[in-house]
């Protein structure tokens, strides 16, 4: 079997193992969006603000500043329609538990997965609760860099401020982008092993 066949092999696998805890247009939105915040946080890397708050205009870094800017501003449109869908339909109960003294699942969780078992996705649960954080973290980045485009637009003094903070908090989605998708990639692979056992 050759590499690609095998990734195209795992990708739909993948495909099929979040069509278990997800729709086909979340899992699309989902997809799209964690796609596009990867990018963001790469061409970010290549971004420069010169002293005067203009961006530099080096092609490289003028290039990668506007694709940042532009992309941006379509993941906040896609976030709020992630955070619309999943707070219409789940509730901030359902991902925030804690907030209304509702611990016993998260409770039950924390101690299974201290005990190194999987806990699987369930309402007030870990899993829930780290979606939630994750929602949290997505909207903050992308609203302080909407906040940042718009000051800097017209010229504010508070744009500098604006952008710091921005990048403080896009730290909360890098996080979040490393244990969601380890522990996301660690349930697949558990799952896949389980459904070979079967087979």
């Amino acid at each position: 079997m050759s590499v690609t066949s095998a990734l195209g092999n795992q990708a739909k696998l993948l495909w099929q193992f979040l069509g278990f805890f997800q729709k086909p247009y979340l899992r699309f939105l989902h997809a799209i969006i964690a796609v596009l915040v990867i990018l963001q946080i790469l061409s970010s890397f290549a971004m420069h603000m010169l002293s005067s708050g203009q961006l530099n205009p080096a092609l490289s870094s003028w290039l990668a500043s506007w694709y940042h800017i532009l992309s941006g501003l379509l993941v906040v449109i896609l976030s709020l329609l992630l955070a619309a869908d999943s707070l219409t339909k789940r509730g901030f109960h359902y991902f925030f538990p804690y907030l209304w003294g509702d611990t016993e699942q998260l409770k039950k969780d924390i101690q299974a997965s201290l005990r190194f078992k999987m806990v699987p996705p369930r309402p007030k649960g870990l899993a829930t609760a780290v979606q939630g954080l994750g929602l949290g973290a997505l909207l903050l980045v992308v609203l302080s860099g909407l906040i940042w485009f718009i000051l800097w637009r017209n010229g504010s003094s508070f744009a500098g401020l604006a952008l710091e903070t921005h990048k403080n908090v896009t730290l909360l989605i890098e996080l979040y982008l490393i244990g969601h998708g380890c522990m996301a990639l660690l349930h697949f692979f558990v799952w896949q092993r389980n459904k070979a056992r079967q087979e």
